[in-house]
């Protein structure tokens, strides 16, 4: 889950003028003109003043503008405020099944606590109880381990299919694609199974150390489990949306708990094949 960002505001631009339209001062008249026939009002306009003029096309344009927005825009706001379910699989088959964990038999969770905030184990363990309670899936902590994971680096290495989900805290020297507006990365590697199927393995989660101890400092245990939640999203297959209602939103949008798309997602996740 990525820190979320205070957007800067944007200034109002000014309403083009009939170059900014890409057409010439005779041709925006003629449109203006063609307006006022359909209006029932004369064709051949009286002398213009020119401020009233400028008034009428600001308008006209400004009308324009607004008719896009009520479009295009005002269906995608309203999608997001709906409340409604939104969520999105990592991978699919072409019916639009998700690719999932094998639904009957344990899934194994390691802890490496080493550069973690204090209680590392215990804050996995509740994470994994909301993940367990929303999929279904027997998902089980085994415990916590010295050094690091196996797979901790995400690099390719030598992948068994009875591996644990690693969930380890590490650094910007450690993983490049840990920088200062990442607090986790996480994801699971994928398995072809004899019958031409896919499933995943040995997921691995890596949690920013600099940000867990910030978050350790003011005490919000909070937003630790939540990020750690949104990362366990991923490994078990829920990609990115970009509802504020979900806690699988790209950035950080405050929430700390499952939001009505993500719960969705996760109950589909955990109805994949026994393998």
């Amino acid at each position: 889950m990525d820190r979320g960002y205070d957007l800067p505001a944007m200034n109002q631009p000014d309403p083009p003028s009939a170059a900014d339209l890409g057409i010439s001062e005779v041709e925006l008249d003629r449109i203006l003109r063609d307006v006022r026939h359909r209006q029932g009002q004369p064709t051949t306009p009286p002398i213009p003043d020119p401020v009233t003029e400028r008034r009428f096309t600001k308008l006209l344009v400004l009308a324009l503008v607004a008719l896009v927005v009520a479009v295009i825009l005002v269906p995608q706001l309203r999608a997001d405020d709906s409340g409604e379910p939104v969520f999105a699989f990592m991978e699919t088959y072409g019916d639009g099944k998700p690719v999932t964990y094998t639904s009957c038999r344990p899934i194994q969770v390691a802890v490496y606590p080493t550069g973690g905030p204090p209680g590392a184990e215990t804050l996995v363990r509740e994470a994994v109880a909301t993940m367990r309670s929303a999929t279904g899936l027997d998902l089980v902590v085994i415990g916590s381990y010295g050094g690091h994971a196996p797979n901790w680096n995400f690099e390719a290495a030598p992948v068994r299919p009875d591996d644990p989900i690693t969930v380890s805290w590490q650094d910007g020297e450690a993983i490049a694609a840990m920088t200062d507006d990442t607090a986790g990365l996480g994801g699971s590697y994928t398995m072809s199974n004899p019958d031409g199927s896919r499933r995943f393995v040995a997921g691995t989660i890596a949690l920013s150390r600099d940000y867990y101890a910030e978050l350790a400092q003011r005490g919000d245990r909070a937003e630790a489990e939540a990020v750690l939640m949104h990362e366990f999203g991923h490994v078990l297959g829920l990609d990115h949306v970009h509802s504020r209602h979900e806690l699988m939103n790209e950035d950080n949008v405050g929430l700390t708990t499952l939001g009505p798309g993500d719960r969705e997602g996760l109950r589909r996740l955990g109805q994949g094949p026994c393998f």
